[in-house]
């Protein structure tokens, strides 16, 4: 008989082993790891973390689609987190790739006017003027 399938670890060894994959660009292994996260310790304060760093390993392998999808999930699960400014940010550089410049500046200018001073906001102003668009 199979036993219950609960949580493969605690939260801080599971959210530990992720961002070591992460790091050491084993992807598949850490989208894996940070989705068991969201699904075991989905209401914990790195919940939005974990869903930010399943953007940003999409992100990494250019699968922009799928980047955007996880940064507007933590975007809208996760409207205090302090991983917003980047996920706001990092929607932009995605329109930007799937060719939907309109909406990317839109986003981009977004997060030059709510985030002043950030490195994102710096970020964000510096792919505005790579496509060659107004900062403001």
């Amino acid at each position: 008989m199979a036993p219950a399938a609960g949580p493969p670890a605690s939260a801080d060894v599971l959210y530990s082993n992720a961002l070591r994959d992460i790091n050491g660009k084993r992807y598949d292994l850490a989208t894996q790891e940070f989705q068991d996260y969201l699904k075991y310790y989905g209401a914990t304060d790195l919940a939005s973390n974990a869903q930010f760093y399943l953007g940003e390993i999409a992100y990494m392998q250019n699968q922009y689609q799928a980047a955007l999808d996880s940064y507007n999930r933590v975007i809208e699960n996760y409207p205090k987190s302090f991983k917003t400014a980047s996920a706001r940010m990092r929607k932009g550089f995605c329109l930007a790739e799937l060719g939907q410049k309109a909406s990317a500046v839109r986003e981009l200018r977004a997060v030059v006017r709510l985030f002043p001073g950030t490195d994102e906001a710096k970020r964000a102003a510096a792919k505005l003027r790579e496509m060659g668009a107004a900062t403001g």
